[in-house]
């Protein structure tokens, strides 16, 4: 045997192991062996053994309120024993204070663990919490619409299903109880959540040369719907550098980490965040290097497991639920095998997932194509004789594509974004980057609607 969440080994005992009996109950339950060594190996206690198995089960009710089961176990002429301890349905404390096992290591309790720990011991979760004070009036309909509508085109809805007043649809989210809105439904859908909800909102940073030089920032604000198509607009449009390279006549945007694999990261720290902890989602950029943090460790029980089959554990349910039927996520723990499949198809490295400074970090490195096409982009820079005249390679495509654009809606102003694709040779997030800067530079316009609306040359 070796220690793990559910065992700890002793050689001899003291008072202070009262904080990890505590531990044990308030987590999963477990054993400890008192008179064994950190490899499990049984050392014994000596003449002591008789005397500490009458003092131990009256010591551990009197300070923690609990009962154990305890026993004295012999093994080569050596005497020790055991401790079991049960998961308890209600928050247990050493001295006025709780503790918590985790892995081997046991802590005490912080605000926020204390916080969810006596929810859940009373079936609850944070995010179902009742909010006093703010009503369906209040939500942002535009991000209710959004939902509604993406539900529908990914067909995890019915049109019928949200062919409802908005009240039935949050009471269908789980989202309305009793009269009052979730803490889930001011998340998803109130366009300040923070008024309530403080750090539920995700900073991105780009840095040069280390922490310390930082380039620019943005915060992105607002209901967790807009946030989760945001976050990923921004990171590709402004952020992530494309360096590129040709397959024949083709050309290929290389980033550090593929767009699916990067959405599913993004939309899954989104509706995994410790919303109880007032820090926001942070997402740091190199120029070959991307880091994202999340409040909130992954869970005792999942972390070893991570990249093998397992079952769905959310932190928040209902806004998982809410995900799941906006298309943002699925619902069944596939998530980490979606972002290794896309990683493997772009040729990318697996993105590490650690649990880091009371949090979930994921660390994503390039592939070789990735810096390949970046050295040489800087070859072809080193190469020109003229700073003057040097081409700004990635621009200058950027341009021709621009250029593209304008030149198919000249010909047809009905024509959609996949047959610009099509014609220009180049993916639909390529298209949709570049319109969106011709938008911004008030080159073109966009009238009437999505589906047979026509495009207006300003």
């Amino acid at each position: 045997m070796i220690e793990n969440q559910n065992i700890e080994f002793k050689e001899v005992w003291k008072d202070d192991w009262l904080k990890w009996i505590c531990g044990f109950a308030n987590t999963s339950g477990g054993m400890m062996y008192i008179g064994a060594n950190d490899d499990g190996k049984i050392v014994g206690l000596g003449n002591i053994a008789g005397d500490l198995l009458n003092k131990l089960p009256g010591k551990i009710k009197d300070t923690l309120g609990i009962l154990t089961e305890i026993k004295l176990e012999t093994e080569n002429d050596l005497q020790y024993i055991t401790i079991k301890i049960d998961k308890y349905p209600i928050p247990i404390s050493y001295h006025g204070k709780f503790y918590l096992r985790s892995g081997r290591s046991n802590h005490e309790a912080t605000a926020s663990e204390y916080d969810r720990l006596l929810l859940e011991k009373f079936g609850k979760t944070w995010d179902a919490m009742q909010v006093p004070n703010v009503t369906i009036e209040d939500l942002d309909k535009d991000s209710i619409e959004r939902f509604k509508k993406l539900a529908v085109e990914n067909k995890r809805l019915k049109q019928e299903d949200v062919n409802i007043d908005d009240k039935s649809l949050l009471e269908n989210l789980k989202l309305y109880d009793n009269g009052y809105l979730t803490t889930s439904a001011i998340l998803l859908f109130h366009n300040d959540p923070e008024k309530w909800i403080p750090g539920a909102y995700t900073k991105i940073g780009f840095f040069e040369e280390g922490d310390a030089n930082l380039k620019y920032q943005d915060e992105i604000h607002g209901s967790l719907i807009y946030q989760a198509e945001k976050i990923v607009d921004m990171l590709y449009s402004k952020y992530l550098k494309a360096y590129v390279s040709f397959n024949g006549m083709q050309r290929v945007d290389e980033y550090i980490i593929p767009e699916t694999a990067a959405r599913e990261i993004i939309y899954n720290f989104l509706q995994h965040k410790a919303y109880n902890v007032a820090i926001p989602v942070q997402i740091k950029v190199y120029d070959d290097y991307l880091y994202i943090w999340n409040p909130g460790e992954l869970p005792d029980g999942v972390k070893d497991i991570l990249f093998k089959k397992h079952p769905s554990v959310p932190r928040n349910l209902a806004i998982s639920q809410t995900f799941f039927r906006a298309g943002f996520v699925e619902y069944w723990g596939s998530g980490i095998k979606r972002i290794t499949d896309a990683c493997k198809e772009y040729g990318s490295p697996i993105p590490k997932i650690i649990n880091e400074a009371g949090g979930v970090a994921v660390k994503c490195s390039p592939s070789q194509s990735y810096l390949k096409a970046k050295e040489g982009k800087k070859n072809v820079s080193i190469a020109q004789t003229s700073p003057k005249h040097r081409p700004n390679i990635a621009q200058t495509i950027a341009e021709s594509i621009e250029t593209g654009i304008i030149e198919l809606i000249k010909q047809n102003s009905k024509i959609t974004q996949n047959d610009m694709a099509t014609a220009l040779n180049v993916s639909r997030d390529v298209i949709k980057r570049n319109i969106k800067k011709l938008k911004d530079n008030n080159i073109i316009d966009r009238e009437g609607k999505r589906n047979n609306g026509t495009w207006k040359i300003l």
